[in-house]
């Protein structure tokens, strides 16, 4: 049985609860991002990583989690630490990211319907120094028409969860990407680790079980 479960970490990635986790040694690395012992160091500058095989995750149907441990770090070239605009994750050619903005944990999705921004914003996440589990659930509600839940938690507890009506999330098949937002001022300064992403809304208690073995519970 351990022989098995190595070489599924080897492969790039194994199922913990229903969630993929990747392995930060097989992300590929752009512009100066590093990567030391199991930890992806990026720059705020131009620094970025992409996770491989994500062409077809979708933010629309059928839902998806993102889900990474992060420890912020504080830029004086960006003015005050409540300030700094950190992504976490986005996708390539496609207006969907996962950051922090002005001090809070906050997502931005395109509604194909109208061309608009849907923004949702909740909790100050703790300081820079401090390893953080974040997740971020986009679900559809099956009974309502074009209603989408969203769902954030951190360390592994969720700290808000919305429906929002006449939501038409637009999507595209690029790469997801980790730092990397729109423009030079969502590059995010400090390190990612245990990195989730999957095609499905995983539950409270699967995302509890995720925060318990990773390096923010420490």
């Amino acid at each position: 049985m351990k022989k098995i479960f190595a070489l599924l970490l080897t492969a790039g990635f194994f199922c913990a609860g229903s969630a993929a986790e990747y392995d930060v040694q097989k992300l590929v690395l752009k512009n100066g991002a590093v990567i030391e012992g199991n930890v992806l160091k990026l720059d705020g500058k131009s620094a970025y990583a992409e996770i491989p095989g994500t062409e077809n995750i979708n933010i629309a149907a059928p839902g998806v989690t993102f889900v990474c441990s992060i420890m912020p770090q504080y830029d004086a070239r960006k003015g005050k630490d409540n300030e700094i605009m950190d992504s976490y994750f986005s996708k390539k050619n496609t207006p969907f990211t996962l950051c922090r903005w002005a001090g809070i944990l906050s997502t931005r999705v395109v509604n194909k319907k109208t061309g608009k921004y849907h923004i949702e914003r909740t909790f100050k996440l703790p300081k820079a120094g401090v390893w953080t589990h974040v997740a971020f659930v986009f679900e559809p509600v099956k009974e309502k028409a074009d209603t989408w839940k969203q769902s954030f938690y951190v360390n592994g507890k969720k700290c808000y969860e919305k429906e929002s009506s006449n939501l038409s999330p637009k999507t595209g098949n690029g790469l997801v990407e980790l730092g990397k937002g729109w423009g030079k001022t969502w590059m995010f300064t400090g390190k990612m680790t245990d990195i989730h992403v999957e095609q499905k809304a995983l539950t409270s208690q699967e995302i509890a079980a995720l925060y318990a073995k990773s390096k923010a519970s420490r």
